[in-house]
Formats: structure tokens, C-alpha cells, sequence
């Protein structure tokens, strides 16, 4: 998990204080990435959310390390 969401910021949430929004893991010989963010124009007039979708791409083509292994407890 990359990322998670605070629900207590909109209504109608019903997955709790560990709401994953991102994640990358391995999948065979290849990687696999997921976002849930994007859903509005204005996220992609911003420069954080721009550069997550980045190197999601730069790590799922292989130009870029990054670790996706699951961390104890998470």
C-alpha cells in the first residue's frame, strides 16, 4: 500500500482508518500499479498527483526502482 485515505474528509466511507487509494505489487514477470485518484479534472492541474502518476509508470516500465514488497503489519 502506497497510500491511504482519511475518511473522516468526505461521507460515506465504510472501509475505516486503513482506506488504501494506491499499491503497486509484482505480478509474475511484470508489475502492476493501481490509483484511485484522478476521478476530477483538477487532479491533473496538480504537480503531486502528476508526479505520482509518473513514476507509477516510470516503475511499471522499469525505469524506475521501487519497492512493493509487504511491510509487516501493513
Amino acid at each position: 500500500m502506497l497510500a491511504t485515505l482519511d475518511e473522516s474528509t468526505y461521507r460515506g466511507g465504510g472501509m475505516g482508518a486503513d482506506h488504501p487509494i494506491a499499491w503497486c505489487h509484482g505480478t509474475g514477470r511484470g508489475r502492476a500499479f493501481y490509483t484511485a485518484g484522478g476521478h476530477t479534472a483538477a487532479s491533473w492541474a496538480e504537480a503531486r498527483f502528476l508526479a505520482h502518476v509518473v513514476g507509477a509508470l516510470r516503475w511499471a516500465a522499469g525505469a524506475a526502482e521501487g519497492d512493493c514488497r509487504p511491510r509487516p503489519g501493513g
